[in-house]
C-alpha cells in the first residue's frame, strides 16, 4: 500500500512538471511572437511613413488642383531661417537677398530660385534649401574659406575658386600676384615651395609672377628670393641648401638673394 501511493505520488509530480513547462513554454512562445510582432510593426511602419507622408501630399495637390485652390494662399511662408557658420557673411543680409525671391506658399514655393538668389554671392560655396512644415524654408548656406589674396582684389578660396568680393577680407594671407588665369598654377606652386622651405623656417609672404614668367618670392621675414623663368626648382632646393649651410649662421640681415645664376648666387645685405 505504501509503495502504491509513493508511485502515485510520483506520477503526480512528474505530471505537475510537465505541465509548468508546458505553460511556460506557452508563455515564451507568446513572448516571442510579441517580440517578433512588435519589431516587424515598426519595421513596416518605418518603411512606410516616407510613402504615406508622399502619397498625402499628392493626393493633398490633386484635390486642391481639381477644386481650383490658390495653392500660393495656402500655407503662405512666413519665415526664411538662414543656418550656417559665417565670418564674412551675415545672416540678416543673406535673409534679406531671400525673401524677394520667395514666392507662393508651402507647396509651390520655386526652391531652385531661392538657392539661385544665394549661390552667386561672393561669399557663397554653396546653398541648400527645404522646407519646413509649416510655414518656413530652412536655406543651409556654406562660407567659402580664404586661403590666399590674389591681385589688387581677387581672394582665392580653399577650393581653388577665384572671386571678387566687396571689400578683401582683413587677415593675414599670401599673397599672389600674376598673368590673369594663372592663379591655380601659382597657388600650387605656392604650396610646393613653401613645403621646401619649411626647414630652413621661412614662410612666404608674396609671390610675383611678372610678364616674362619670372618667379620672386618675399619672406615674411622681408628677405627677397629672385628665382627666375627657368629651373626655378632646382634653384629653389639650390637655396635651401645655401641657406642652411652658410647664410643662417650670418648675424646680419638679408635684403634679397639672386639665384639667377648658373654656378652661384648673389646676395645683397640690408644696411646695419
Amino acid at each position: 500500500m505504501i509503495v502504491k501511493n509513493w508511485k502515485s505520488n510520483k506520477k503526480s509530480r512528474h505530471a505537475a512538471v510537465k505541465n509548468r513547462q508546458a505553460v511556460s513554454g506557452r508563455r515564451n512562445k507568446r513572448r516571442d511572437a510579441g517580440i517578433i510582432t512588435t519589431r516587424l510593426t515598426g519595421m513596416l511602419v518605418n518603411m512606410w511613413r516616407p510613402k504615406v507622408i508622399a502619397s498625402l501630399l499628392v493626393a493633398l495637390m490633386i484635390f486642391f488642383a481639381y477644386n481650383k485652390v490658390e495653392l500660393d494662399e495656402l500655407l503662405p511662408i512666413q519665415s526664411v531661417k538662414i543656418e550656417g557658420e559665417f565670418d564674412f557673411l551675415d545672416k540678416n543680409q543673406l535673409r534679406d537677398q531671400a525673401i524677394p525671391v520667395v514666392n507662393g506658399g508651402f507647396f509651390n514655393v520655386d526652391l531652385p530660385e531661392v538657392r539661385n538668389a544665394l549661390v552667386n554671392l561672393p561669399w557663397v560655396e554653396d546653398v541648400s534649401v527645404r522646407r519646413l512644415w509649416p510655414d518656413t524654408l530652412l536655406v543651409r548656406v556654406i562660407e567659402k574659406q580664404p586661403v590666399v589674396l590674389w591681385g589688387d582684389e581677387g581672394v582665392i578660396s580653399s577650393k581653388g575658386k577665384l572671386f571678387t568680393p566687396l571689400k578683401k577680407p582683413m587677415v593675414k594671407l599670401p599673397h599672389l600676384s600674376g598673368p590673369e588665369g594663372q592663379h591655380k598654377v601659382m597657388l600650387k606652386e605656392l604650396a610646393r615651395m613653401q613645403a621646401w622651405l619649411l626647414e630652413t623656417g621661412l614662410y612666404i609672404k608674396s609671390v610675383d609672377l611678372n610678364a616674362r614668367r619670372s618667379w620672386t618670392l618675399v619672406m615674411t621675414s622681408g628677405m627677397e628670393l629672385r628665382l627666375g623663368r627657368e629651373q626655378m626648382h632646382e634653384r629653389l632646393n639650390r637655396f635651401v641648401s645655401v641657406y642652411k649651410e652658410t647664410l643662417e649662421i650670418e648675424k646680419r640681415e638679408i635684403k634679397h638673394i639672386d639665384m639667377r645664376y648658373t654656378n652661384g648666387f648673389a646676395v645683397a645685405w640690408k644696411e646695419a
